[in-house]
């Protein structure tokens, strides 16, 4: 991971009503732009899949928050909150608050009080009295819980033996959370955790993958039709 991916705030990228366009600030350019490229394909086939259906699925999207393996991009562990938005112009896309994190994903995952705080900043863009200039400053004073956290996790000694079975050598130091990623990583070698307090047609939950969600079956995280979209 390069030492100059973490910054200290919160950035972001997508459309809000204030402003007419994209925009995007302090995020680390591999992420930026394999974002970028994801949502807008997300966003072109969710509409084939759901035609009519798909402005309502997602203007009442759940909102997500998400913590990615370094891995996803060659970078900086990311994570962030997405929500649906638009643009001055009517124009919809989602607008994601997103920042660069030492340590392993899981770390964030398990910890993620976080989320609620970058939740609340991403739905103030929302506000009909919201204020661009304003906003952006209080993303910088926002690092108390991240900072919290404990991103330290050990490597895990397995022993390599015939089986099903998952055995660890002795005496070597490690932590819950170091066991649950090297878990986590043998079926997931990037793995990415994204959850949601959910909405009408979506459950509470909490999802497991391999690098970001598929394109084809995205269209599940707006409908809640899981089986549909082949999860």
């Amino acid at each position: 991971m390069s030492a100059n991916a973490i910054t200290p705030s919160w950035g972001f990228i997508g459309k809000i009503p204030a402003k007419g366009d994209f925009i995007k600030q302090d995020l680390p350019k591999p992420f930026a732009d394999l974002f970028h490229d994801w949502q807008q394909a997300i966003i072109a086939v969710s509409k084939e899949q759901l035609q009519e259906t798909w402005q309502s699925h997602f203007l009442n999207a759940p909102i997500w928050h998400f913590a990615l393996d370094s891995g996803v991009t060659n970078d900086a562990t990311i994570i962030g909150t997405m929500i649906p938005s638009v643009d001055a112009a009517g124009r919809y896309f989602f607008f994601t608050l997103a920042r660069p994190v030492l340590g392993d994903a899981v770390s964030y995952w398990s910890c993620r009080d976080w989320a609620n705080e970058s939740q609340e900043l991403a739905l103030t863009v929302l506000d009909a009295h919201f204020t661009f200039d304003v906003w952006r400053q209080n993303l910088q004073s926002s690092t108390e819980l991240i900072n919290a956290i404990s991103a330290e996790t050990l490597p895990v000694s397995q022993k390599k033996l015939n089986g099903e079975n998952l055995f660890i050598k002795e005496h070597t130091e490690t932590n819950v959370m170091s066991l649950l990623s090297h878990v986590v990583r043998q079926q997931f070698p990037k793995p990415c955790y994204w959850w949601t307090d959910g909405n009408d047609a979506i459950e509470p939950m909490m999802l497991v993958m391999d690098g970001l969600p598929q394109i084809g079956k995205f269209a599940a995280m707006l409908d809640g039709q899981w089986q549909k979209w082949n999860w």
